[in-house]
């Protein structure tokens, strides 16, 4: 075998002689360059601050500063009287000690002090005296330092009432003076000043804490310098701290996960104040996250669908939960199918309700919503619906099967329909577009179906499930949403072939490995996605989620019953109806009358930006947030296109005057 040397490897040379005589597979390593070298080192750590990089850390890290500055300064501000009192009893006492020590040091009181003491005690006048001559030399000097510090004490006070200090200043050095003195006399378990919490806080997060409590829990890991901490480290992240670290050799993160609640007992915490999850390097790496308080006691951001302009659309992502640095979790309906799974009472029916919300906020969606819980929890719902079932009677369930029937048939129709609009260019992917859905007369509106508790409907009607089956399969291209609530997604229960073609699955609290792999999926608990740490009830709404875009835990929004009848009555708002009696009634409005209104005389027309502005600026109560997106698919409803409209030099997209006019005199023709 020949042996090129590295200073004169010819590499083209090189691959045609290996090529010939079957040379080394792998190359010499070529000259290392400067760029190389950087490429390999690690990437920088941020500028910014973890907490500070996103809307909700930095909410969250003014909340604590407000709430715990206020509470920290009205506690002390109503026990004034208190820690006056006891500065009146402790500064006197405090100044006689600061003057008897400046005394004691002055004379040389400690100066071999215990040395004459012993010579004293053993009756030897001589070693005594000697000690003593020495001391009085030593005081002859500090006597000295005691006066000059007296006379520059006296000369900066003169000076500074040379230089007319206002009164005010005088009596801030007097409350300063009076404040040490009280600190100095007073007992040592005796504090001026009370705390202001009931047990000492959790104060941070530290490399040393985490170290100390893997190694407590004795999963492998021997001793404390085997945990490895890449960069940032230890940091503030949101209402708490992430701690990132690599455990030694084969050890791997789910072994953390596992152990949950000795985690954190070796931490001294709640367990809803740890929250390990596997890093996003390698199997070995843990993401450990402490909240500053446990979750049961942090509370939840507030939802932005409980806002009284609120409105969703079914092509974009909306926020239906939290994760545990209470980041929104984002979903987009369309192409989406959901199984919530768990066992009772870890709150299937809330994470299903959220979902529901979010499709009610969108008027052009057609709700169907089945519960074979037989409690009504979707009741208030009723109205809205085109399709409502609740029971474990026969009705409810033939009901139930029915939607699925229709939901099929509904596919085939569509398929067609899609395939037509593909011919003529209009659905270029062969799916539902938000112009399409929004056009008048296509049969293409979003179409939301929730089946609770459906291993009843499945039980009872087995040729039901094959049909959710292909509903899934068809329906995500063609507008047709699939939510399945279930308290476990056995073989009986929910059949295989569904859990596989559902995109996002949602595991609430559940007993035990198997039944958290029969919703997430086989091999889901080894990667780290496991729900069994949640606690029913205690845990409630927790949950970890896979198939968006970041799976992890999640936790489902818990409006209030107020909030709750907010959200139904803005949805029925939005659909023209009313729902509920103490509601405050809200005519809905004519968006093609509003759109016409605001057409200034001489405008041939208005780009969508500028349209829904004035539309929000004319009637805020009903289109506050609203964005062109959507004025452009309500408008369409009625047979406006998006045409373009000169603005300046530039054309954008917009509706013409022409378009509008038309629009309603179709109206008015198809009301006579």
């Amino acid at each position: 075998m020949t042996v090129i040397p590295f200073d004169e490897y010819d590499e083209e040379r090189h691959v045609i002689e290996a090529d010939q005589v079957g040379g080394p597979a792998d190359a010499p390593d070529r000259r290392a360059t400067f760029a190389d070298v950087v490429s390999r080192t690690d990437s920088r750590r941020p500028i910014v601050p973890a907490v500070l990089r996103n809307q909700e850390g930095r909410r969250a890290l003014a909340r604590w500063s407000v709430g715990y500055g206020g509470h920290t300064a009205l506690y002390h501000l109503t026990r004034t009287p208190k820690y006056a009192a006891k500065v009146a009893l402790y500064a006197p006492r405090g100044a006689a000690r600061a003057v008897g020590s400046v005394t004691w040091w002055a004379v040389g009181g400690r100066e071999n002090f215990h040395l004459r003491q012993e010579a004293a005690n053993k009756n030897d006048p001589h070693t005594w005296q000697q000690l003593d001559k020495r001391r009085e030399r030593s005081s002859a000097a500090r006597w000295w330092v005691v006066g000059a510090a007296l006379v520059a004490l006296v000369l900066l006070l003169a000076a500074v009432e040379l230089a007319g200090m206002p009164p005010v200043g005088w009596y801030c050095v007097a409350v300063a003076l009076v404040l040490v003195a009280a600190r100095h006399g007073r007992p040592v378990d005796k504090p001026i000043v009370d705390r202001t919490v009931t047990k000492a806080p959790f104060t941070k997060l530290t490399a040393e804490q985490v170290r100390a409590a893997i190694v407590a829990m004795s999963i492998g890991v021997k001793e404390p310098g085997q945990l490895t901490f890449p960069p940032p480290g230890v940091h503030a992240d949101g209402p708490g701290w992430l701690a990132r670290f690599n455990l030694p050799g084969a050890i791997v993160a789910t072994t953390v996960l596992e152990k949950r609640d000795n985690l954190a007992a070796a931490l001294r915490l709640p367990v809803d104040q740890v929250w390990p999850e596997v890093g996003p390097d390698h199997p070995g790496q843990v993401d450990l996250w402490v909240g500053r308080y446990p979750a049961s006691k942090m509370g939840q951001p507030r939802w932005a669908l409980t806002s009284p302009t609120a409105r969703t659309s079914f092509f974009e992502p909306q926020p239906f939960g939290t994760d545990a640095r209470q980041r929104p979790i984002y979903i987009t309906l369309f192409e989406s199918n959901v199984l919530i799974g768990g066992q009772p009472g870890s709150g299937k029916s809330y994470a299903a309700r959220d979902l529901a919300d979010i499709a009610l906020l969108d008027p052009t969606v057609e709700m169907k919503i089945a519960e074979f819980k037989g409690t009504g929890d979707f009741l208030d719902m009723a109205p809205l619906c085109s399709t409502y079932a609740c029971g474990v009677d026969d009705e409810a369930l033939s009901t139930g099967r029915d939607v699925l029937t229709w939901a099929l048939a509904e596919c085939e129709r569509r398929g067609q329909r899609i395939k037509r609009a593909r011919e003529r260019g209009d659905a270029p992917l062969g799916k539902v577009t938000p112009e399409l859905a929004a056009k008048p007369g296509s049969g293409l509106h979003p179409v939301f179906i929730l089946l609770d508790e459906v291993h009843e409907l499945f039980l009872a009607y087995p040729d039901a499930a094959e049909a959710a089956e292909r509903v899934a399969k068809r329906g995500r291209a063609l507008g047709i949403f699939l939510a399945l609530a279930t308290q476990i997604a056995d073989r009986d229960s929910v059949p295989p072939n569904i859990t596989r073609c559902v995109t996002v699955r949602w595991c609430l609290s559940v007993g035990g490995q198997v039944e958290n792999d029969m919703i997430l999926g086989t091999g889901a608990y080894k990667r780290g996605l496991s729900a069994t740490v949640y606690r029913p009830r205690v845990d409630a709404g927790w949950g970890v989620v896979t198939g968006i875009e970041k799976p992890g835990s999640v936790r489902s929004f818990f409006p209030s019953d107020k909030e709750n009848a907010a959200i139904i009555a803005r949805a029925a708002q939005l659909r023209g109806k009313v729902v509920g009696e103490d509601v405050e009634r809200v005519e809905a409005r004519d968006m093609l009358a509003d759109a016409r209104a605001v057409l200034q005389p001489g405008e041939s027309g208005l780009p969508w930006a500028v349209l829904a502005e004035r539309l929000a600026a004319g009637w805020p109560e009903m289109y506050a947030g609203i964005t062109p997106d959507m004025v452009r698919e309500s408008l369409a409803r009625y047979g406006v296109d998006s045409q373009d409209v000169k603005v300046g030099r530039r054309n954008i997209k917009g509706a013409r005057r022409a378009s509008l006019d038309a629009a309603q005199q179709r109206r008015e023709i198809e009301a006579e």
